[in-house]
């Protein structure tokens, strides 16, 4: 980061409260984290027999529908037809509460333990909502985290332009040396928005015509924990100069 970017960077973390306790009671992480409770539970400790293709069988789907408020405009039965529950199935397996094996979705250690205390998932959550195998999107995810926990934006795009600023300001850039633009910080964010979303990250909205993108209290809550995460300090010989990073053509 560059030294005359340091001042305005401390001022976003002390805004976001980055150090402050998390005094989220149990009930409104319980409800943040209901969809991923349900399918956790759903599978329990028998498992669930996949199809052939690999996905949930139509009665878990039609299950799931009717279970949880998807806000999906059809009914469906198959999972390939449902975005939210396809995505959420595969996020679970990212951060180790779900695994497949020889065709039978099962819980894991992991998964099974937390489907006991919706309080210690709804910690797990926040610890690995940051996990990508892509540091920019690691990058950028933690910087949109940050806007977040300042419950200082309330538009979608502002989300956006706050996300590219910040790659840039922390070396981040094209590989023709051009900054990050706005869009490419929304396609590189958009499945931890959609995440983030899905969890009750943002209020609900009250107009008819779309989400409000104001941070709930809870949303907040859970991007400071993300934000708490203990990251391990580089060994000294992965210290160095400061390099500037180039994003892929993708």
């Amino acid at each position: 980061m560059h030294p005359e970017s340091v001042p305005g960077f401390r001022r976003l973390v002390a805004q976001a409260r980055v150090s402050d306790p998390i005094l989220l009671n149990e009930r409104a992480m319980t409800r943040m984290v209901g969809h991923v409770l349900w399918m956790l539970r759903r599978v329990g400790d028998s498992g669930i027999r996949l199809t052939k293709a690999g996905l949930l069988p139509p009665a878990v789907v039609v299950e799931a529908t009717t279970e949880l408020d998807w806000g999906w405009p059809v009914p469906v039965n198959r999972e390939s037809n449902i975005t939210p529950l396809r995505e959420m199935r595969a996020y679970m397996r990212d951060v180790g509460l779900l695994r497949v094996s020889k065709g039978q979705l099962s819980l894991t250690v992991k998964g099974r333990t937390l489907a006991r205390s919706p309080r210690e998932l709804w910690w797990h959550l926040a610890r690995t909502v940051h996990k990508s195998r892509t540091p920019v999107i690691t990058d950028a995810t933690r910087i949109l985290l940050l806007f977040i926990a300042t419950r200082s934006l309330d538009e979608e795009e502002d989300y956006f332009d706050a996300v590219a600023q910040g790659l840039n300001t922390i070396g981040w850039a094209e590989k023709d040396g051009s900054p990050v633009e706005p869009m490419r910080a929304q396609r590189l964010i958009l499945d931890k928005w959609r995440l983030l979303t899905r969890l009750g990250v943002f209020t609900e909205g009250e107009l008819w015509y779309g989400n409000s993108w104001t941070p709930s209290v809870g949303g907040a809550a859970f991007a400071r924990a993300a934000l708490q995460t203990a990251v391990p300090a580089p060994q000294p010989e992965e210290l160095g100069p400061i390099r500037r990073g180039s994003l892929s053509s993708e």
